[in-house]
């Protein structure tokens, strides 16, 4: 939790601090720094993501829209026994595995066994059932380890393991079906093969020590996880020692401004912004009220409030670690916002009726602005009134400067029944060729399965509103990244891939987050245009 009046400080021992040695402990004090995020990390590393992607893809000219993403592995090693391993992640280190997600098929796949070997050892580190390790309670309880959504049926349910795995030399992830027969690739392994997976693992790229982790560590850290996962959950910020009030009416084409100076020369730092309006069309005004926000001089925030907050034009009550929206419609944004000297919020209403904000307070603290610290950077955009097909890739933002994207929101509504987010993540990280993270399936990025429409929230993903999956409707969607966050230090280009399962219309909306040092360049420029434009409750609102 935050002191009074200034930011968290990692523990001596964080690596974020400069100290070149990570181990599981450190680790896991970096995913609940809310400083470390917003500086450029130290030992630097690349977040990479190992996926069962369609193999069959090879270039934008080759299969870039294959869908079989099942049982395909890096390669099957056959054992002594004769029973086939199958590999799904091998990387030399130093590094740690900072997120899991896997489902299958069915319940039977879910036994089969998933093993962790580090350091070229030759026997595992870990080993256990996929659904014991991922989802489960081996290594740590929710939300560290978690399925989503657990009102659907087990086999269904995303299974999410967050506990950060560190490696010194090398790690390999292996899969052996039960009875240890070899899967079949692709689209022939529907329905008694298919084993999804998508693993984000960080490489350092600077010489560091990592500890292993092992399963005396794990024991010995069981205090720490516990407290964690308790953090994590409450997602506590205390106020700042300067809090602004930004409340009143706005009539329609107003702007109220706030500014900011820092509250020493060494720099500030918002860490709360809450929020509530109040209109006739609550949906519109959602959408139509918009908040900019400058650090610096220099623009980096631009997103109607919905969006910024992660509900979207409705509110849906949610909690994550940078956020939240109770059932009142008090809209909590947590993330920390450094600046060098001065930061000014607007909020302009661009539609044409008044907006009440009946809450709306700034909170700041203390930051020392240096060589490493980012500004924080948000922007929203929306693909209107679109055909699903013919599949295609939908670009979420790219950036150009040095920084690390931290996450996204996205909001739509879907005029068909049938299941909207076939689609990959294709993720191009400075001078890639070929995406560094290619997933396999929308809900998959955003920690479900099988396009289930129930909602959930938890402190790394969310689904407030699952009510377009299933039927013609919105949903959102949201993932927020903490040890998964992925640096940049020239570009990022973020792709969605839009595959639909039928012929469809849709309105489809993402807000992109990042951290980024002074002058990043976005190809997402302000968009009052589609703001003002009228938000869809309706199938006939998508024309």
């Amino acid at each position: 939790m935050l002191s009074q009046g200034c930011v968290e400080q990692p523990s001596a021992k964080t690596s974020q601090n400069g100290n070149s040695k990570v181990t599981l402990q450190s680790l896991l004090e970096e995913m609940v720094s809310r400083e470390s995020i917003a500086k450029l990390p130290i030992p630097a590393y690349k977040n990479l993501q190992a996926s069962s992607y369609d193999r069959r893809t090879v270039s934008r000219n080759k299969g870039w829209h294959a869908n079989g993403d099942r049982s395909y592995f890096v390669n099957v090693e056959t054992k002594d026994n004769g029973r086939h391993q199958h590999v799904m992640l091998e990387a030399n280190g130093p590094g740690a595995i900072v997120r899991f997600w896997s489902v299958t098929s069915n319940i039977d796949l879910l036994n089969g066994t998933l093993r962790f070997y580090i350091d070229d050892d030759s026997s595992p580190v870990f080993s256990g059932t996929l659904e014991n390790l991922i989802g489960g309670d081996f290594f740590a309880s929710a939300p560290l380890s978690m399925t989503l959504a657990k009102e659907s049926d087990k086999v269904k349910r995303g299974r999410n393991l967050y506990l950060p795995i560190p490696f010194a030399k090398s790690i390999k992830v292996t899969y052996e079906k039960p009875g240890g027969k070899k899967l079949t690739e692709g689209e022939p392994a529907w329905p008694n093969d298919a084993v999804f997976y998508n693993i984000n693992y960080r490489l350092y790229e600077s010489p560091v020590q990592v500890e292993s982790i092992t399963p005396e560590s794990l024991e010995a850290a069981a205090g720490l996880i516990d407290s964690t996962r308790k953090k994590l959950m409450s997602a506590e910020v205390a106020g700042g020692s300067t809090v602004k009030s930004l409340v009143g009416k706005i009539i329609p084409q107003e702007t109220k401004t706030l500014e900011l100076n820092a509250p020493s020369s060494k720099g500030g730092a918002l860490n709360r912004i809450s929020m509530k309006i109040r209109a006739e069309n609550l949906s519109q005004a959602l959408r139509s009220t918009v908040l900019e926000i400058s650090f610096d001089g220099e623009r980096t925030v631009w997103v109607p409030v919905g969006g910024f907050f992660g509900t979207g034009y409705q509110i849906r009550k949610s909690k994550s670690w940078y956020g939240s929206v109770d059932e009142n419609g008090v809209m909590l944004s947590q993330w920390i916002m450094p600046f060098a000297q001065k930061s000014i919020i607007k909020i302009h209403n661009l539609g044409d009726q008044e907006v009440n904000v009946d809450l709306g307070e700034v909170s700041m603290v203390d930051w020392e602005w240096d060589e490493r610290s980012m500004h924080f950077g948000s922007a929203w955009h929306q693909y209107t009134n679109i055909n699903s097909k013919p599949d295609r890739d939908l670009n979420y933002v790219t950036l150009q400067g040095q920084g690390v994207y931290v996450g996204d929101a996205l909001t739509l509504f879907d005029i068909s029944p049938k299941w909207w987010g076939e689609g990959d993540e294709k993720i191009f990280v400075d001078d890639d060729t070929f995406p560094t993270h290619f997933g396999t399936g929308s809900e998959d990025y955003y920690g479900y399965a099988w396009c289930l429409g129930a909602p959930f929230s938890t402190p790394f993903v969310m689904q407030p509103d699952g009510s377009g999956n299933e039927t013609i409707g919105f949903t959102i969607n949201a993932r927020y990244r903490l040890l998964d966050g992925i640096p940049f230090n020239k570009k990022i280009h973020f792709d969605m891939e839009l595959q639909h399962w039928t012929e469809s219309r849709l309105n489809y909306a993402p807000t992109v987050y990042w951290y980024a040092r002074p002058g990043v360049k976005s190809n997402i420029a302000p968009a009052p245009g589609a703001a003002k434009y009228p938000v869809a409750l309706t199938l006939d609102d998508v024309k």
